[in-house]
């Protein structure tokens, strides 16, 4: 057996202990006693391990990542009264409230929500168990969830991961930095592609490049015959930008804060709303000089002389690394950054 697994193993196991051992210290703080049913008790002099019944406990965690009971009986194959059962159960076995319900659906209470950050952790832990029970010499299974700010950062990535691993399965999520660095804490996705460095250190975070951020406008807009403009020209200039959260947004409002310019914004709205809105006429837009797709509706700008950058990165959390599909992604992105520097470092010299 190799050393990795037998390390791998162990870490694993002992990890999901302390991560047991916080979710009954939530559930006992919140009410303030043991029943004899779950806990450490002195059976014949032998000192007994605490436990929390491990189907109500998974059912509280499918309702409170779904926040309702019809999604979690689905995700978890059984029917919906006992995911129910299952949850109530664990309510009254501790007598605390996990979920407030409404006519408007469920919320999380307090003690809830801090549940759900450890069972998010004990069912990662058991993802990783899974995978090292699967392990089958250095195949590398299973599946992997990519978040990502849009595909055009990812997809040479997917498909060199995909050549090395085939037996992975992999699914992709969009979103803009902010949501997708949500989904990755909140364990919605394995690993992410961002586009700011959120000196967060729980994450394992690697530069993959810096993307200049350009204008596009219709192309019967005045500026259609030009290839570029300069930064005081968005002065008062109608403009469609990206939502709140976006990197691309951020790098060109910091530009122009900088230079006191301030274009009239008409619009805000996500990534693909904004092509349409500008193909409609609607205004200006803004996107990553990567991520633009030539349209014969559109003709591309870049800004002459104050060029806002965007820089991507590849992350995952430091405590999933140990999970083969997610360590072989970040191992792979490792060596595109590593090989890009060094192109660009041959270049310069």
């Amino acid at each position: 057996m190799p050393s990795w697994f037998r390390y791998t193993e162990k870490t694993t196991i002992r990890y999901c202990a302390i991560c047991w051992r916080n979710a009954r210290k939530l559930l006992e703080k919140s009410c303030g006693w043991l029943t004899p049913f779950a806990g450490r008790q002195v059976v014949g002099g032998i000192n007994k391990l605490h436990f929390v019944n491990f189907s109500q406990l998974r059912s509280f965690y499918a309702v409170g990542r779904e926040l309702s009971f019809t999604k979690a009986a689905d995700l978890l194959c059984i029917g919906q009264p006992t995911v129910t059962t299952q949850v109530k159960a664990l309510e009254e076995t501790y007598d605390v409230q996990l979920f407030l319900r409404s006519p408007r659906g469920l919320k999380l209470t307090d003690a809830g929500e801090a549940l759900l950050t450890v069972a998010r952790q004990i069912f990662s832990l058991e993802e990783q168990a899974v995978g090292i029970l699967r392990a089958e010499g250095n195949q590398i299974s299973g599946k992997l969830r990519v978040g990502t700010v849009g595909p055009f950062f990812v997809m040479e990535l997917l498909s060199a991961f995909h050549a090395q691993y085939p037996l992975v399965q992999v699914s992709l999520e969009s979103g803009n930095s902010d949501v997708v660095y949500n989904k990755l804490m909140n364990y919605e996705v394995d690993v992410a592609i961002i586009g700011r460095d959120y000196d967060d250190p729980r994450l394992d975070l690697v530069q993959l490049g810096r993307h200049e951020v350009i204008i596009f406008v219709h192309r019967n807009h005045p500026w259609a015959g030009r290839q570029q403009i300069d930064l005081e020209e968005l002065d008062g200039q109608r403009m469609i930008f990206r939502e709140p959260g976006s990197m691309t947004r951020r790098a060109l409002e910091e530009m122009l804060e900088l230079h006191r310019i301030r274009p009239n914004v008409v619009m805000e709205i996500p990534r693909d709303g904004v092509r349409e809105a500008v193909a409609a006429g609607l205004g200006a837009g803004i996107v990553s000089k990567t991520e633009f797709q030539l349209d014969d509706r559109l003709t591309p700008l870049s800004i002459a002389d104050h060029k806002p950058f965007t820089e991507s990165f590849a992350t995952c959390l430091k405590a999933r690394q140990e999970l083969r599909p997610i360590g072989a992604f970040m191992k792979l992105v490792t060596e595109v950054s590593n090989l890009k520097f060094n192109q660009m470092a041959a270049a310069v010299l």
